[in-house]
């Protein structure tokens, strides 16, 4: 329950109360972790599942998959933290595309922690699990215990470096390309709402088929 004040100086507006807003900063942060743990855990197992099963080919492609997906994640949470609502009103896009930008927009600071802390750094992470597993697939290859240190120090770095490298060319594009992301990312919101709402239609005119047949073949017994 959010505990609101009127203005008595302006009757028709409503401030909540500071108590209010930090008790939805604690949810926020609370529902961001469980976010957090949980999509970590799923990609930890998917990772987990094919790695311990692959070849250092498979290991590189999903090596190369979390290292992209970190990256893009890092890329729009810049874009959408710094793009500016001035220049977003001057675009000539539809309203409803508008909105939807104004909604990123606004909730940057949410979205960016999303995008950047839970899916880039869980990335991340990902990233170092999938190197592990290459340099242990490549000991055992060779077989040289020895080469342990040297397989996982080359492999450390190269993901490292590929990472410093990307990021910077992909954080370079974001500031000169914010609203061309930003509307990028509101019209892909829009394809998946979209998606979302025919297969809600779809499983909902299903269910009333289903309910009509049941009735038909009482009526009929």
């Amino acid at each position: 329950m959010q505990i609101i004040k009127t203005n008595a100086k302006q009757p028709g507006k409503v401030t909540i109360s500071k108590y209010s807003a930090k008790r939805q900063k604690v949810f926020w942060i609370i529902r961001i972790s469980t976010l957090a743990f949980s999509l970590s855990l799923l990609l930890s197992l998917f990772s987990e599942t094919f790695l311990n099963k692959s070849n250092v080919i498979l290991a590189i492609i999903l090596l190369i998959t979390f290292m992209m997906l970190n990256v893009f994640s890092d890329m729009l949470g810049l874009a959408i933290t710094s793009c500016q609502i001035e220049e977003l009103k001057k675009d000539d896009i539809s309203r409803t595309l508008k909105t939807r930008c104004l909604l990123l927009i606004k909730n940057s600071d949410k979205v960016s922690s999303i995008l950047c802390d839970v899916i880039g750094d869980i990335s991340g992470i990902l990233c170092g699990v999938s190197g592990t597993t290459i340099t242990i697939i490549l000991s055992s290859t060779f077989k040289i215990v020895s080469l342990n240190i040297l397989f996982g120090s080359i492999v450390s770095a190269i993901i490292a470096g590929l990472t410093v490298l990307f990021k910077a060319i992909a954080k370079n594009y974001a500031v000169n390309n914010s609203l061309k992301l930003v509307k990028s990312t509101a019209k892909f919101m829009e394809v998946l709402e979209n998606i979302f709402k025919k297969f809600k239609r779809k499983k909902k005119n299903k269910s009333s088929e289903n309910k009509l047949n049941n009735s038909n073949k009482i009526s009929n017994a």
